[in-house]
């Protein structure tokens, strides 16, 4: 009987702990860790997008995080519409206040 009340009481406690945890605010990623998450798959060194970008455009702009300049809004119309290789990223896929952090990260450069 003991063993059965000792067993209740710690299974109380870890629920108890696993709703506390629940309750405490998840930060916020930065715009950069968005970056990373969202796109890093395709444009960071190495990626798929970032060799067909070398093939595109002048040396040293394949990858989009080094850009001199690379308007927030010309960010958004590619991922939203497509562009050559890349396929356009629906709001479901990718939320616009997401967006909205990647292309402030990359309008604002290294």
């Amino acid at each position: 009987m003991r063993a059965l009340v000792s067993l209740g009481l710690a299974a109380s406690l870890a629920l108890g702990a696993a709703a506390v945890a629940q309750d405490a605010p998840v930060p916020e990623p930065s715009d950069e860790a968005l970056f990373v998450e969202k796109c890093g798959l395709c444009h960071l060194e190495g990626g798929f997008g970032t060799r067909v970008l070398s093939r595109r455009v002048p040396e040293g702009q394949a990858l989009l995080q080094d850009r001199e300049v690379l308007p927030a809004a010309f960010t958004t119309m590619v991922v939203r519409r497509g562009i050559g290789s890349m396929p356009q990223i629906r709001a479901a896929e990718l939320g616009d206040a997401q967006l909205a952090a990647i292309a402030r990260y990359l309008e604002a450069g290294q």
